[in-house]
């Protein structure tokens, strides 16, 4: 039966749209990753000047960026920041996931249209906004610009892809097992740890980590919010501003995109292992 309702849900295309279909795709993960590929490449070139043929290979150019000091602090600090935006925004989005999913009040879709807002506003405008918004002297809100507000820039992007990673699995969740556990005379917090909280792991530890992804990577909002410390990405894309020795960045970029693409995919995973779990068809 489950296969009858798979193969319905097919749409029916000929042989060769199939194949244009395919060319289409493979074109488009040439286009997409090609620049990555070639950035890796570069990043073992011997010379200074960026162009083929390579006159050698080196792991000179690692070697001088991990030896650079301003770089480890730059990802000591971007490190700091991402891992506090990735649990205070799974934290967050925990609760309003479970506000949305299991209860009903009055201007729930706005509060859910409120949230989601960070996906669509341009980062230079959220950026402006929270210049703006922080300043060490104003009497409502005391805040510096620096790392700390940093943070608060990042945890406002990530939260929306926590939501939506834990919205729906919490969702999927039977209602029937809270109030049974309920019933047996666990309060509604043993009933969340107890019940909900096993089951949404998977996505608690994928919106760890998407989260952490988006803040260590993220650059707009913390080239307005920094001062003397800066994070990774900004110290990077000061480089290429300062006319910094391009080979000497081509690295980091690399290892960023190489760990960020690697988190990424975990998360990816440990989502599909969650959805098996629960019982949710792919």
């Amino acid at each position: 039966m489950i296969a009858r309702r798979r193969a319905s849900t097919d749409v029916a295309m000929s042989p060769g749209g199939r194949r244009l279909l395919g060319l289409f795709f493979v074109g488009f993960l040439v286009f997409l990753y090609l620049p990555t590929v070639i950035l890796g490449i570069f990043s073992f070139n011997t010379s200074t000047v960026i162009a083929f043929p390579l006159e050698g290979l080196t792991v000179d150019w690692y070697a001088k960026a991990w030896g650079n000091a301003e770089l480890k602090k730059a990802l000591v600090a971007s490190i700091w920041v991402g891992l506090a935006v990735s649990v205070v925004a799974t934290l967050l989005g925990v609760l309003v996931s479970y506000a949305l999913a299991r209860r009903s009040f009055r201007g729930k879709s706005v509060v859910s249209a409120f949230v989601l807002v960070p996906l669509v506003v341009p980062t230079v405008v959220l950026g402006v906004a929270l210049l703006v918004l922080f300043r060490p002297n104003d009497p409502v809100i005391p805040i510096p610009l620096g790392l700390w507000a940093v943070l608060i820039g990042h945890v406002v992007i990530a939260l929306p892809f926590a939501v939506l990673l834990l919205l729906p699995r919490i969702a999927s969740i039977d209602r029937r097992l809270e109030e049974a556990a309920q019933d047996l005379g666990a309060s509604w917090l043993q009933g969340f740890r107890r019940v909900v909280l096993p089951l949404i792991t998977p996505a608690l530890l994928s919106a760890l980590i998407v989260s952490f992804v988006i803040s260590i990577d993220e650059v707009v909002i913390a080239s307005f919010l920094v001062q003397d410390q800066v994070t990774l990405p900004v110290y990077v894309y000061g480089g290429l501003r300062l006319n910094v020795t391009i080979p000497l960045l081509i690295p980091i970029a690399t290892v960023m995109i190489t760990v960020s693409f690697l988190l990424v995919l975990a998360a990816e995973l440990i989502r599909r292992y969650g959805e098996r779990r629960v019982g949710v068809r792919q």
